[in-house]
């Protein structure tokens, strides 16, 4: 809770050029958490349908042009650019100086989520994940996302298979910090930093 001191204070409001609807779904989840402790902060996602480069730019330059003044980033998985498709990641190295650096999960949305489990349920999806190469290898999500329903339970793009309070935030901030776990998002990094101390 931020007390009475947040009345003087104005909302935080950043706009997120994202994949598609599941992260657009996991930021208002987000943003429900907020509310409901009074943290002056705000995302707004903006879909750019795919991860793929050239979607990536192109949404972020029609937000950058109707938000000229306005705080933007840009959060996409890294396994395709890891993979290099549709040779993403060589575009990614190549981008003009008007796109900023991306905010990756690694490798993939699904990663992220259980990064909001608990170590024993994280490490379950780890031993799987390292059994199909995930880490060397990228899977494709037609190659994990029926298992990753089986590990998680009723799960679908673009839904959140649990709720954002402090100990599913408390178990992200506790895996994105430990080295020896190779999920990481840098999404979540600037969430905690932007949260310092309200959290």
């Amino acid at each position: 809770m931020l007390g009475d001191a947040s009345m003087f204070r104005q909302k935080i409001i950043i706009i997120v050029v994202c994949e598609g609807p599941s992260e657009r779904a996991y930021i208002q989840e987000l943003n429900r958490y907020f509310d409901e402790e009074e943290i002056l902060l705000q995302f707004v996602a903006k879909p750019s349908n795919g991860g793929q480069f050239s979607l990536v730019k192109s949404k972020y330059r029609e937000v950058r042009q109707n938000n000229k003044k306005s705080i933007i980033k840009i959060w996409v998985d890294k396994d395709r650019y890891f993979r290099n498709d549709a040779s993403d990641m060589d575009h990614y190295k190549a981008k003009p100086l008007d796109i900023p650096d991306f905010l990756f999960s690694y490798m993939n949305y699904e990663d992220f989520l259980t990064m909001h489990l608990s170590s024993k349920k994280l490490n379950n999806w780890l031993f799987f994940c390292n059994k199909r190469n995930h880490f060397t290898a990228p899977s494709h999500s037609s190659e994990y996302l029926s298992e990753f329903v089986k590990f998680i339970g009723n799960y679908s793009k673009g839904e959140i298979p649990f709720e954002i309070n402090k100990q599913t935030l408390e178990n992200l901030k506790k895996h994105q910090e430990d080295s020896s776990i190779p999920f990481k998002c840098d999404f979540a990094d600037e969430l905690f930093c932007l949260l310092g101390n309200n959290f």
